[in-house]
């Protein structure tokens, strides 16, 4: 049996727009048009993913998460927007709203099969792993250090996500709910020292460790502790360094250091 996506939207026409990218992918689609729908569809069978849509009536499904969290017990979360993909910097109520509601997917409209995919390939991803874990974002324009770290953190049963540039990870769908951030400060694009405000404005209760090899200029860790990281660390640094910081970022006694 194919897992089974359910799907909350009132358009019919456009939850069966959305119904047959997932079916492309694997998915048998359910469908609710109503908030009591849904919920009693929830209350009846399990589902792999529940998809919802940000408006559904007059209704902001955002405000109603919690429940529909409790009803679709362990399955992750889609949340469908019309937010300004093409504009990541400028950004959108719904889509920081939504984030900050620790959904685990976005997926701004229009979308398409490709995006629908990344869903599904996360969501599977999500369901190996049997449980709760804390998930972890890197940014950093260098593959093979996102490679290392991803190795380090994964070896103690972090979830890890990866983006090259802090615009990437402002649109990439199944990177939404996060426990904390590692993030180089040099990078093409608007980089880590300004990412830095950047991503406390999308995810302002997260920690961020900054990183960066160029340590001849030692200032650069110094803004990024003076805009909000809680540490930050001189490359290159052992599997040791990176987990003792991403547990103290993680717990309640933060001790900001160079």
């Amino acid at each position: 049996m194919p897992n089974t996506v359910l799907i909350l939207e009132d358009s019919k026409t456009q939850a069966r727009i959305v119904g047959a990218l997932f079916e492309k992918n694997g998915f048998k689609a359910d469908f609710a048009h109503t908030r009591s729908e849904a919920l009693h569809k929830l209350s009846s069978r399990g589902y792999a993913l529940l998809v919802l849509d940000v408006f559904v009536g007059e209704e902001n499904t955002l405000d109603y998460l919690e429940i529909y969290r409790r009803a679709a017990s362990d399955a992750p979360i889609a949340i469908m927007t019309a937010g300004k993909r093409d504009m990541p910097l400028a950004g959108s109520q719904a889509l920081n709203k939504a984030r900050r509601s620790e959904v685990e997917f976005l997926l701004p409209k229009p979308f398409d099969l490709n995006d629908v995919h990344q869903i599904c390939a996360e969501a599977e991803r999500i369901r190996r792993r049997k449980g709760p874990v804390k998930r972890i974002l890197v940014i950093d324009d260098d593959a093979h250090a996102r490679i290392v770290y991803r190795s380090y953190l994964e070896e103690e049963s972090f979830y890890v996500a990866e983006s090259s540039s802090v615009e990437d990870a402002l649109v990439r769908l199944e990177i939404t709910r996060v426990d904390a951030i590692l993030i180089d400060l040099i990078m093409p694009g608007i980089g880590g020292i300004t990412g830095i405000k950047v991503i406390a404005a999308t995810w302002p209760d997260v920690p961020l460790i900054a990183m960066t090899g160029y340590t001849q200029n030692p200032e650069n860790l110094e803004k990024a502790l003076s805009r909000g990281a809680v540490s930050a660390l001189k490359k290159p640094f052992t599997q040791e360094v990176l987990l003792s910081e991403v547990k103290k970022a993680l717990s309640a006694d933060r001790i900001i250091e160079i």
